[in-house]
């Protein structure tokens, strides 16, 4: 079965094309040095062998990490105070909840009976709400700036719609000063970055 959105970068002769256009263009030219910044842009590169497939003056090296494992143990700790509370669903994408905390996570808190869902965009967690009128549904916001304008609206759909019981948690992560940090690394010495990208296709189902 082929999967939207990702059997269509799957395409091998596409890669060849690319790799063979940027070992053209990497003829003859000093060596370049780019830094992935999520950490599944690494584990991309490193499932798919991509590494030893660049010109030998292109240089990728690994990042800082995505929002999610980067999140202090501090925000885990008040999603996990939420995920306690009565009559209240915390909604968080699917990798969040094995982060820990300072003494638990919001996984272990859902084996001992906590109301954690996994949602694959802020407006499903809307849905969510709609069909749970009579609890709170937390949607614990993560990502970098690409993420937070489709959280942004989802609380815009959530009020034009008048549901009250929805809220987020808002523990998005700013790019920019990491990038400045590590380009003024002596030791560096970077010439780019692969940066992250989201798409919602819960914000595109839903016309504002």
């Amino acid at each position: 079965m082929a999967l939207k959105y990702i059997d269509e970068f799957r395409d091998g002769n596409l890669a060849r094309t690319l790799l063979a256009k940027l070992k053209t263009r990497c003829a003859g030219q000093s060596p370049m040095r780019f830094m992935e910044i999520c950490g599944t842009h690494t584990v991309a590169i490193f499932r798919f062998g991509l590494r030893p497939l660049l010109p030998a003056t292109v240089e990728l090296i690994s990042g800082p990490g995505c929002p999610v494992c980067v999140t202090a143990a501090e925000d885990i700790d008040k999603a996990i105070w939420f995920a306690s509370q009565p009559n209240t669903i915390v909604a968080t994408f699917g990798d969040l909840p094995r982060v820990p905390g300072s003494r638990t996570s919001l996984a272990q808190q859902r084996a001992q009976g906590a109301d954690v869902r996994m949602v694959y965009s802020a407006t499903d967690a809307v849905t969510l709400a709609q069909e749970n009128p009579d609890k709170e549904v937390v949607f614990i916001g993560i990502g970098f700036e690409t993420t937070a304008p489709t959280v942004a609206a989802a609380v815009t759909i959530a009020d034009r719609q008048g549901i009250e019981n929805f809220s987020v948690f808002s523990v998005h992560k700013l790019l920019p000063p990491a990038m400045e940090t590590l380009l003024s690394s002596r030791d560096l010495q970077l010439d780019g970055f692969l940066c992250p990208g989201q798409r919602d296709d819960g914000y595109r189902r839903q016309s504002l």
